[in-house]
Order: C-alpha cells, then sequence, then structure tokens
C-alpha cells in the first residue's frame, strides 16, 4: 500500500511537473508570436514612414501647429503654466484640444529638438505596441490563433500605418484604451479594485489626448452589471469610473480656475455639431455652417461683432461654444427623424477602411516594400467588413456573449457617441483594432472549416 501512495504521488508530482512545463512552453511561444508580430508591425511602419513620412506631415496642418505652439510655450513656461491665468500657455485658442499630446511634444522636442521624425518614430513604435496589447487582450478571449490572425491584420494595416505618421495624437489615443480593455478582460472573472481603477485611469490617459473617450469608462463599466457576480458588479463599476475621474478631474480644475467655467476637457463642442450637421444637410436649408469660416462670419454678423471673425475662442470662447451647442441641439429637436438618420449613417461610416495615400511602390521600397504593399491593398471594405460581421455572427452564434461584448464595447460606444458629432476615421482609429479581432475570429472558422473538410475528404478517399 506505501508503494502504491508513493507511486500514486510520484504520478501526480510529474502530472503537475509536465502540466506546469506545458504552461512555460505555451508562455514561451505566445511571447515568441508577440515579439515576433511586434517586430513585423515596426518594420511595416518603417517601410511606410520611408516612403510617405514627409506626406503624413501635411495632414491637418493647421491642427498640428496649434500642438505645436503649445508644445512650445510649455517648455518655455513649464508645466505649471497650464494653472497661470495670465501665462500665454492659457490662451483661450489652444483649448481646442486637450493638452496631453503638446505636453508628449514637449518633452520630446526637450530630449531630440524639435524633430516630426523623432515624433514620429515614437508614434510608430508606440502604434505597434497596440498591436502586442490588441493580441493580449484576444488571447483571454479567444483561441491563440484568432489573436495571431488579428494581430497581423493591425500588423499590416495601412490604416494604422499612416495615421501614426500624422503629427496628431489619434494613433497614440488608442494605447491606453487598449490597455484599458486588457485589464478588464483580466479582471472580469476576479475583479480587483486596483486592477480597474488603473483601467479607468487609462481610459483618463486617453482623454488628455484626445477628448472623444469621455464617457467611454460608464459606458464600459456597465458590462459588470452584466457579467460578474452580483456582489462585485457595483463595487467594480465605480472602480473604474473612479479612475477615469482622477485622472481627467486635473484638467477639469484647471479650466475652472483659468477660465471660470465648468469645461470638463476642451471647447470644440458646438463648432463639431454644427459642421457636422452642415455635412449633411446638402441643400444648405438649415443655414448652417459647413466650415470654420463660415461659422465666424456668420457670429460676427449675429453679434455685432467684428472682432467674432478673428477667432475661434476669444473672446468669449466658452460662451459662443455654448451657444453653439444649443443652436445644434435645437436643430436636432425640430428633425428628430432626419438627426436619427445622419447618426445611422456616421456609424456606418465609421465600419469603413480609410483609403490612405500609402505607396510603397517607389523603386527605392524594394522588393520587401512591394510585397507589403501587395497584402495593404488587401485592407479596403469589401473584403473585411463581411469578415467583421462573420465573426461577431459566429461568436453571438456560440453564446458567447462576454467576449462579444468585450471585443464591441469600444465600437459600440463609439458608434453611440462619436455619431451625434463631426466624425473622421482617425476619431475612431481604435475601434479597429476590435474589428480585426472578430475579422480573425471569421478567418479561423473558415480555415477550421476548409481543414477538416479536405480531412474527410482523404479518409473518404483512402
Amino acid at each position: 500500500m506505501k508503494r502504491a501512495e508513493n507511486s500514486d504521488g510520484q504520478t501526480t508530482d510529474h502530472r503537475v511537473n509536465e502540466a506546469t512545463a506545458n504552461s512555460i512552453l505555451s508562455a514561451r511561444r505566445r511571447l515568441i508570436i508577440l515579439a515576433l508580430v511586434f517586430l513585423i508591425a515596426l518594420g511595416v511602419r518603417l517601410l511606410n514612414w520611408h516612403d510617405a513620412g514627409n506626406d503624413a506631415l501635411a495632414v491637418q496642418s493647421s491642427v498640428a501647429l496649434n500642438y505645436k505652439h503649445l508644445a512650445e510655450l510649455l517648455r518655455t513656461n513649464g508645466l505649471s503654466s497650464l494653472y497661470d491665468k495670465s501665462s500665454t500657455t492659457s490662451n483661450p485658442d489652444l483649448l481646442g484640444h486637450p493638452p496631453g499630446y503638446p505636453i508628449l511634444l514637449s518633452v520630446i522636442y526637450s530630449i531630440a529638438g524639435e524633430s516630426a521624425g523623432a515624433t514620429q518614430l515614437l508614434q510608430i513604435t508606440l502604434d505597434s505596441v497596440s498591436v502586442v496589447i490588441i493580441m493580449l487582450i484576444a488571447f483571454e478571449l479567444v483561441p491563440a490563433p484568432v489573436g495571431l490572425i488579428g494581430g497581423l491584420m493591425a500588423a499590416f494595416a495601412p490604416q494604422f500605418s499612416w495615421n501614426s505618421l500624422t503629427l496628431l495624437p489619434d494613433s497614440l489615443s488608442s494605447l491606453p484604451i487598449l490597455l484599458a480593455l486588457l485589464l478588464i478582460a483580466r479582471s472580469l472573472k476576479k475583479p480587483t479594485w486596483l486592477s480597474l481603477l488603473l483601467a479607468g485611469a487609462l481610459i483618463g490617459v486617453s482623454v488628455w489626448l484626445r477628448a472623444n473617450a469621455l464617457l467611454l469608462a460608464p459606458f464600459v463599466a456597465l458590462i459588470f452589471l452584466f457579467s460578474s457576480r452580483r456582489e462585485r458588479r457595483l463595487p467594480a463599476a465605480l472602480a473604474l469610473v473612479a479612475g477615469a475621474l482622477l485622472v481627467i478631474a486635473p484638467l477639469t480644475i484647471r479650466n475652472a480656475l483659468v477660465f471660470g467655467k465648468f469645461i470638463p476637457v476642451s471647447l470644440g463642442a458646438g463648432q463639431t455639431l454644427l459642421e457636422g450637421l452642415a455635412d449633411y444637410n446638402s441643400d444648405g436649408s438649415l443655414g448652417l455652417p459647413a466650415t470654420d469660416q463660415e461659422l465666424l462670419r456668420g457670429e460676427a454678423d449675429t453679434f455685432q461683432r467684428p472682432d467674432y471673425a478673428n477667432s475661434l475662442f476669444t473672446p468669449d470662447g466658452v460662451a459662443r461654444d455654448r451657444a453653439r451647442v444649443a443652436r445644434g441641439v435645437a436643430v436636432i429637436r425640430t428633425h428628430p427623424i432626419w438627426f436619427f438618420g445622419v447618426m445611422l449613417r456616421r456609424a456606418a461610416s465609421m465600419l469603413r477602411l480609410e483609403r490612405t495615400p500609402l505607396r510603397l511602390s517607389s523603386p527605392s521600397a524594394g522588393l520587401i516594400g512591394r510585397q507589403v504593399r501587395l497584402v495593404q491593398k488587401l485592407f479596403i471594405t469589401v473584403i473585411f467588413l463581411p469578415l467583421v460581421l462573420l465573426g461577431a455572427a459566429l461568436l453571438a452564434y456560440r453564446r458567447e456573449f462576454q467576449k462579444l461584448a468585450l471585443l464591441l464595447v469600444v465600437p459600440f460606444y463609439y458608434f453611440c457617441t462619436q455619431s451625434a458629432l463631426h466624425t473622421e476615421y482617425r476619431y475612431v482609429l481604435v475601434i479597429h483594432y476590435f474589428l480585426f479581432m472578430l475579422a480573425g475570429v471569421a478567418v479561423y472558422s473558415i480555415a477550421c472549416k476548409i481543414l477538416i473538410a479536405r480531412r474527410m475528404y482523404r479518409e473518404a478517399v483512402s
């Protein structure tokens, strides 16, 4: 009996050691896969940078100059000048965007000088890290091959490469959101307040770069109200929201101290709302301004203030922006069905893949560059949208609703919120990381069906 016990004990120990070894081996394989995909993503972006880096500098050049100007002021006046109402850093004309990107630029300029190349190199590196993070999210939810397929899609996607080259914060703002969703995916089974607080804080960091994610934390918190144990639901949701509020609060406090008004992050919602509505009022029947210049001229005439024609926010920036919001809301209130149609059209437009000007066809691109171009030419809506819809349908059919919710919560947030305002592809860049993973689900399922069919055919023939 003692021998049998020893034998059973040795067998159990052997099984435990074998399971541990397999786990370590699996972890090493995943680490190697992640490293390889990161290098592929970085290589693709470096090729695109070499071929089209200067072209990307012309994108939204006036907005980029605004960011650069604030960065130079921060270098000169210091970060504390953001809270000094008498400082040139607190010019209302610089309140159209959050200060996170200028702060980052000021750090880069302090280290590498005012180098666009250094900024682009940092952005393409961090964008390659984003590819790794979406793979880690996928590894928490779906089979590893799905994560690999989706990761390779994100690595080669010309949309990501192009936007990481512009001197704008759009690609950078995706990374903290992806990190937050990774923490949330790992917290669903056993949420801890610290990890969720950090996840919320990361969403707050994204808001410092772009204000679009302002309401993302409470939106994502809804997942816990349906997926966690009853006693953990409310604490988990509150921890996530609290983390975001703690990081965003310094912006709101700064605006209250400097401008004496409640401005959660930045100004510009009214301008964006009106011009966004004008985009869909092609006959001009609503009398809305389609451009900044039209808006400024209209306000100067309406209020009999010629000085309003010189700037969006100086003078009376807060009051003017709120008046713009009120005007837009009045249009929506009187044309609700039309506006609902506008929102649907905008949401549908977010599913389209941007046509980028990346070329990789010049002789200097070389053989590898030309092969990358062939792959990138496949990234068109007519190919990827059916795969995304099929992947979502497959997860719903398998009743894997929690996985589907985690992959769709960020896209659905932007469908609901950004569709109410003017939108561009770069504003909703982050949703395509998740959509590529849904496309990966479809590709993996199709590949499995093909392999099974081939095996059955071979068995039938033999």
